[in-house]
């Protein structure tokens, strides 16, 4: 089996930039998710992630990658289909890792009007911290043993 650390050649590269592409497709001024820049993102996931990796490298071992690129856009969603169809479970690794990257990327977030950066402080309200909350682990008896230096 291939390394979770395999780096993709460029012509990979190009391969999944297409099929993210076909994917998810651009719309209105937003562009789609391989034109997005967005392959770093989907690298470096599926260096973390070994479903992720054997779904990416199972996607470029069934497709025909030196031609890929050059084949219309109805051709290329022939391959992705027949791909999805020998392999739906490889195909969903896949499908999940391009829409985590698409869907974590601020255009997006900007576009569909969702907030960007960290949920808090800026996100839900919190009521503020209530101490007594701990009052039941305070009253408790210690269970472990002190440790003397």
């Amino acid at each position: 089996m291939t390394s979770p650390t395999r780096s993709l050649t460029e012509t990979e590269r190009a391969v999944l930039r297409a099929v993210m592409d076909r994917l998810v497709p651009p719309i209105d001024d937003l562009p789609g998710a391989g034109a997005m820049g967005l392959v770093p993102d989907v690298e470096a996931m599926t260096r973390q992630h070994a479903s992720f990796h054997r779904a990416l490298i199972g996607l470029l071992d069934g497709l025909a990658v030196d031609g890929f690129v050059t084949l219309p856009g109805s051709a290329q969603d022939e391959a992705i289909g027949a791909f999805e169809g020998a392999q739906p479970e490889m195909f969903n690794a896949l499908l999940e890792v391009v829409y985590l990257a698409y869907y974590g990327d601020e255009r997006v977030h900007r576009r569909i009007g969702w907030p960007t950066g960290a949920l808090q402080p800026r996100g839900f309200e919190l009521p503020p911290f209530d101490d007594a909350i701990l009052d039941k682990t305070r009253r408790r008896q210690p269970f472990w043993r002190p440790v003397e230096g």
